[in-house]
């Protein structure tokens, strides 16, 4: 595919995803073939709620559905993830009506009566209902303060083994990217994986910023097809953001081995000098093509005052046999000021693209096809 001729088309249609004061969306895709939407909704007295809304329509529109957990701590960064089916050492989760389980992971953290963290945790929760109802299942990390934890993904993997290769069996696994402070100037992306469903965790494993001072964070992953690929299995592209430039940039790197180690680490977007583009998220068409979706301040007026003032932005493309990714500009899905954006495939060739715009959460769809359309 040849980037110069194919053009990322943002949809004119704004899809409103919550309609209440709310943040940090991310999307996922049910085993009823509905579209899950998590966030974080703020009530009047301050107290935050992990939200769960539905999609029966293609994501044209969404109801409310559940409830992960409230708290007046600091609870945000939801992330949602469908399992392929119930662990298979779990007859609780097996019979004719059992429900495929559904895992919740966010940050949950203890503050004293200033405000200031005193414990730092990645939570899991699961249901059981399809994204009704949820229950605790476990404690991915934690750890006392000072330095946090932050912004949870899950996505479903093979198994790794200790060796080089899969391990022989094929059975999937749960893994579970955050990021982890380590000093003021300093975070690394760290992977925690179960084999249990949730229910269990092993030690964290540092993926990105090792022997670096960089501010390492918001990592997606998705599954990319690349040249040559044949019977090997899809690489995973993980994109983040960091500080490279001092200012926060993109930067990308990729997997060949199921994610077991990443490599080729290269920038995916550079903003102007001394302004910020971060909180990237990351999805793959059917065709092949990747979509990058983040916030930057790059075109805002003055002084950058991060991350005020941020706009929606996306870039499309490739990756390549060599582990290289072709991109194009960047296209402008939402103006300022919006925030924290999330993506997810919807059909072949597009991607619904949510975000916090004007304190609530909304969306577009984002499509990629010939230049010369409209």
């Amino acid at each position: 595919m040849d980037i110069a001729s194919r053009r990322l088309h943002v949809g004119q249609e704004e899809h409103f995803v919550h309609d209440v004061p709310g943040t940090y969306p991310r999307l996922c895709r049910s085993a009823d073939g509905s579209i899950l939407a998590g966030f974080t909704a703020f009530e009047a007295d301050g107290e935050r709620v992990l939200t769960v809304a539905r999609s029966v329509d293609g994501a044209r529109s969404f109801q409310p559905h559940g409830e992960v957990t409230r708290s007046r701590g600091d609870c945000d960064n939801l992330f949602l993830l469908q399992l392929p089916g119930p662990p298979l050492d779990d007859p609780d989760l097996r019979g004719p009506h059992a429900h495929m389980p559904i895992l919740a992971a966010f940050r949950n953290h203890d503050l004293d009566a200033a405000g200031n963290p005193t414990w730092f945790r990645i939570t899991v929760c699961r249901s059981l209902d399809g994204g009704r109802s949820w229950s605790f299942l476990s404690q991915a990390f934690e750890k006392p303060a000072p330095f946090g934890l932050w912004e949870p993904f899950l996505r479903i993997g093979r198994r790794l083994g200790d060796n080089d290769d899969y391990d022989d069996d094929n059975r999937w696994e749960v893994h579970l990217y955050f990021s982890q402070e380590l000093a003021p100037n300093d975070q690394d992306t760290m992977l925690v994986r179960s084999a249990d469903g949730g229910a269990t965790w092993s030690a964290p494993v540092a993926v990105t910023g090792m022997g670096e001072a960089l501010r390492d964070g918001m990592v997606g992953v998705a599954a990319s097809d690349y040249p040559g690929r044949l019977w090997r299995d899809k690489a995973l592209v993980m994109v983040l953001e960091t500080t490279r430039r001092g200012t926060f940039s993109i930067e990308a790197l990729v997997s060949f081995d199921g994610g077991k180690t990443f490599a080729s680490r290269q920038a995916v977007y550079e903003p102007a000098a001394g302004r910020n583009a971060g909180a990237p998220q990351i999805a793959a068409l059917e065709d092949g093509t990747l979509v990058v979706v983040f916030m930057t301040d790059e075109d805002g007026p003055g002084e950058p005052q991060w991350p005020r003032r941020a706009k929606i932005k996306a870039v499309h493309g490739r990756l390549l046999a060599d582990g290289k990714l072709a991109l194009s500009a960047p296209e402008v899905v939402e103006e300022a000021a919006s925030f924290w954006p999330g993506i997810m495939s919807i059909l072949s060739s597009s991607a619904l693209a949510v975000y916090e715009s004007s304190s609530r959460i909304r969306g577009r769809l984002l499509r990629s096809g010939p230049a010369e359309e409209q």
